[in-house]
């Protein structure tokens, strides 16, 4: 992190470790509206779908203005690979939140540091620092210990998110070869994509306003918080922006149990506090480190 002209410029670490960091914070109120919603999966994901994809199609418009259409014309095969991955990420995830506790979804979907420091590895030769490693094994460590508290599961909504958790890990690969210089035009065309395949078996007539509303809600944050975090690989490896994803755990379960009363229990939080420890430990090492650099 520079200072020029009064102006503070960052370095590509800082700016990755921030868009990832927003990124999840804006995420993790994900799991508590989709409880809130209370519908069936066809019809949620409609919904979900439809406005992530008019709110960022808008915000594509207010970015990119006369530019905007070309954002589409540019989507790389990777960027097509991310879109069809998050689409189908996206049914397995609100399958999971529907079908076992929040708490637990979150968790699975944390261990995607390990699963993206390995995709890593093998095809793009990533190296990632010993730091970034001995995070992930204190992340994944917490994230046993919050299995073990955990009674409320279910096997099926744990394979739901274990392939949440695989494909997303898989974006985060695709995100550091695309070319896009940002992703709000390939997670509008995700959100169409989620819309489309659902309405077909939507119920429509069962939405009330509220649940509309909260719809919106969803979709808008689910919109700015994928482009944020899809966006970050391209300034740092895939592993450290995957390093994220347990802050979701830890606030979405927190969220649901103030909101719900779904209590994570007492090793649950604990083990909760140290992965958010450790992962502001290595932001601020790895931030450091550059502006050293």
């Amino acid at each position: 992190m520079l200072m020029k002209n009064s102006k503070i410029i960052l370095s590509d670490n800082a700016k990755g470790i921030l868009l990832a960091s927003i990124g999840i914070l804006i995420l993790s109120p994900d799991s508590l509206l989709i409880r809130l919603i209370d519908i069936d999966l066809w019809t949620l994901m409609f919904l979900r779908g439809l406005f992530m994809g008019f709110t960022l199609l808008l915000l594509n418009f207010f970015i990119n203005k006369k530019d905007a259409v070309q954002q589409y014309v540019k989507l790389d095969r990777f960027a097509w690979g991310i879109i069809i991955l998050m689409t189908i990420s996206s049914f397995f995830f609100v399958s999971s939140i529907q079908n076992t506790s929040v708490a637990h979804t979150l968790i699975i979907v944390g261990a995607a540091p390990v699963v993206a420091a390995v995709l890593g590895l093998i095809f793009l030769h990533e190296k990632v620092s010993k730091a970034t490693w001995l995070t992930i094994l204190v992340v994944v460590t917490g994230l046993v210990f919050v299995v073990y508290d955990d009674q409320q599961s279910s096997l099926t909504g744990d394979m739901y998110a274990f392939v949440a958790c695989l494909l997303w890990s898989t974006n985060f690969i695709l995100a550091r070869l695309t070319r896009m210089k940002n992703m709000v035009s390939a997670m509008s065309v995700s959100g169409f994509s989620m819309a489309v395949f659902s309405f077909p078996l939507a119920n429509l007539s069962a939405i009330n306003v509220e649940q509309m509303l909260l719809s919106l809600l969803l979709g808008l944050l689910v919109g700015v918080a994928f482009s944020l975090i899809t966006l970050a690989p391209r300034f740092i490896p895939a592993a450290e922006v995957a390093v994220f994803m347990p802050l979701e755990s830890v606030f979405g379960s927190l969220l649901v149990w103030w909101f719900l009363g779904e209590y994570p229990g007492l090793i649950s939080l604990s083990a909760g506090l140290v992965i958010i420890g450790a992962i502001m430990l290595n932001s601020y090492f790895q931030i450091t480190k550059t502006s050293k650099g």
